[in-house]
């Protein structure tokens, strides 16, 4: 039996103000085109953050209905979907009695028994379950939490983790009657672990990696692989070859630019479980271009690409001396370069800046960086300027990423 693991698809996201649609669709069809019928799983399982949105674009929308649909021809059998914290479990949920006729399972909110969660994989041929998967989605730490406890640093922390702690042991002590008839336990998840490498797409909702739980959350006695979600780079967890984090399936940032992006695939054959990385080709390439404005301009002008979409760039252009037409010289080689080497490249964000005789901030300021920032950049910006103590300055951020995450969903 083969089972694919992916996970963090973010359908609808745009990269500054660009969509990556074109991006998302090619790898769909690659998906469905050349990755099923080379790999020929029999199970895929989507390990949370589906859309970007809680209210997503239709045509993100679309994109997912329609690979679902062509889902149904390409041999999969069963298909395992958790919601993750980019997702809205309402929305994921709504189709759910009528997707599970199709053999897919959507599961966007935790059940309070962990029995309820596990998902039989059957034989072919004697259709005897030969896998269960536990599919927890994203624990919101609101639900996680006692009410009324005091709202410090560490005992938002430290409940949060339990919390998830908790949750998975009460799934590990549902699945003892299967392990002990010999049957192989997958478990998904969407949550921060400790030590996992993030890169700047990554929205740290349960307030920044307060949350995070060590590998022994996931015990090899209890769970023979770890499906997880929200880090977008692909790779295992304290070094614990059971537990896995598939990445993201594109790059979603220019942090991400230099990974290669792959999907988790595991053979099992009887009691005994295999993993394999599948790369997943690149489709766009996102690059930084830095120097001063000739040098730029140069290196725009002789740039080539040989994937199948332009390229996105970022440029950094640092001059030594200041000068009040600088500002304006760039923005003409800018909107230049995006009108004549479209078909090559698009310029996503620029900035610049001056080495010596620094002028006014204002006059530093490029005009695309406010849109360029997240909501949590600017806050966190802000906080740097003041004068608070390192506790009030936790206690805001405390306060804000709950008002964000609520605002969010």
């Amino acid at each position: 039996m083969k089972i694919l693991h992916t996970a963090d698809w973010h359908l609808g996201l745009n990269l500054y103000q660009s969509s990556l649609e074109a991006d998302h669709q090619l790898f769909l069809d690659w998906f469905l085109e050349t990755c099923v019928p080379a790999c020929k799983p029999d199970v895929l399982l989507i390990a949370g953050d589906i859309f970007d949105k809680a209210n997503p674009p239709a045509y993100a929308r679309h994109q997912y209905f329609t690979f679902l649909s062509r889902l149904l021809t390409a041999g999969i059998r069963q298909v395992i979907i958790t919601a993750g914290n980019h997702d809205s479990p309402a929305m994921l949920e709504a189709p759910r009695e009528l997707l599970q006729k199709l053999n897919i399972y959507i599961q966007g909110t935790p059940p309070q028994d962990g029995q309820d969660l596990f998902i039989p994989i059957r034989n072919r041929a004697d259709e005897a379950p030969a896998v269960m998967v536990a599919p927890i989605p994203y624990l919101r730490d609101q639900d996680l939490r006692l009410s009324g406890q005091e709202e410090s640093l560490e005992n938002v922390s430290q409940a949060v983790r339990e919390g998830i702690q908790a949750y998975y042991q009460r799934v590990a002590l549902a699945g003892e009657p299967y392990r002990n008839r010999g049957i192989p336990l997958i478990v998904m998840g969407h949550l921060f672990a400790q030590g996992a490498m993030v890169s700047d797409s990554e929205k740290s909702v349960q307030i920044g990696n307060l949350g995070a739980v060590a590998a022994d959350c996931f015990p090899r006695e209890a769970f023979s692989y770890v499906a997880l979600g929200h880090i977008h780079k692909p790779q295992p967890v304290q070094q614990a070859t059971h537990i896995w984090y598939s990445g993201s399936p594109i790059p979603l940032s220019f942090s991400e630019r230099s990974q290669q992006k792959s999907l988790q695939l595991l053979t099992i054959t009887g009691d005994s479980l295999q993993r394999e990385s599948i790369a997943v080709p690149s489709f766009r390439d996102l690059l930084r271009i830095s120097g001063n404005l000739e040098s730029v301009a140069q290196r725009l002008q002789n740039l080539q690409h040989d994937k199948p979409l332009p390229a996105y760039l970022e440029l950094s252009i640092e001059e030594e001396t200041y000068h009040p037409t600088k500002g304006r010289d760039i923005a003409d080689l800018i909107n230049k370069m995006n009108q004549t080497r479209k078909e090559v490249f698009q310029i996503l964000h620029y900035q610049y800046r001056f080495t010596r005789d620094q002028p006014p901030l204002s006059a530093m300021t490029a005009e695309t960086e406010l849109e360029s920032l997240q909501v949590s950049d600017v806050f966190t910006k802000k906080l740097n300027t003041s004068s608070l103590s390192e506790e009030d300055r936790n206690a805001c951020l405390i306060a804000f990423h709950q008002i964000l995450e609520s605002l969010e969903n």
